[in-house]
């Protein structure tokens, strides 16, 4: 990310939260780049995009600086936020975004540098093509579900996993670790 990172907002999944294995490890790549990490909770019943935008809204309104000095993670549920991010210059982890939705589709190529796609290719709201297209760095976990992990396997999953974290620190902090350096070419057959 270009500037340091000063507060990120975690946008979690419907059914997805941030002591999920996707989001906890994200969220703390965050926090030892130095991010204050705000977690947002969804009410319940149906959530829409216009309900996310509103909390995501809310959320930034009551942090210092201006919402271009966000970071936000996003997993699913939380991708809906992309529009708004795409307009207002903020950076983004998304994981899993939902590229169904015309909307977030079309808001792809807007987003800042410094943000990140990431999918599997088992998953339904996954489209590849209109990842690669938006000219963002993307992670694909060949085989990986809405969770990112490789049903049957364990030990695929758990490597995707790793991948994905590699992609976040990489992100939020871009530089060569020598420590996670032996991820980076780990096949996931």
């Amino acid at each position: 990310m270009h500037a340091k990172p000063g507060h990120a907002l975690l946008l979690p999944g419907r059914g997805y939260g941030p002591q999920q294995p996707l989001l906890h490890f994200a969220r703390r790549c965050l926090v030892e780049a130095g991010c204050e990490v705000h977690t947002l909770t969804w009410p319940k019943g149906e959530v829409g995009a216009d309900v996310v935008v509103a909390l995501v809204e809310e959320a930034a309104a009551r942090l210092p600086g201006r919402p271009s000095d966000l970071v936000l993670l996003a997993k699913s549920l939380g991708t809906l936020a992309i529009p708004w991010a795409a307009q207002y210059g903020v950076r983004g982890i998304w994981l899993t975004p939902l590229l169904q939705v015309p909307e977030i589709r079309a808001a792809l190529g807007a987003l800042p540098a410094g943000s990140l796609l990431a999918g599997g290719t088992a998953d339904a709201t996954w489209d590849g093509d209109v990842a690669a297209a938006s000219g963002l760095p993307v992670l694909q976990i060949e085989g990986g579900d809405h969770l990112l992990e490789i049903p049957g396997d364990v030990h695929r999953s758990v490597a995707a996993l790793a991948r994905v974290v590699t992609a976040v620190s990489d992100t939020v902090t871009p530089s060569i670790r020598e420590d996670l350096t032996p991820l980076r070419g780990l096949p996931l057959r």
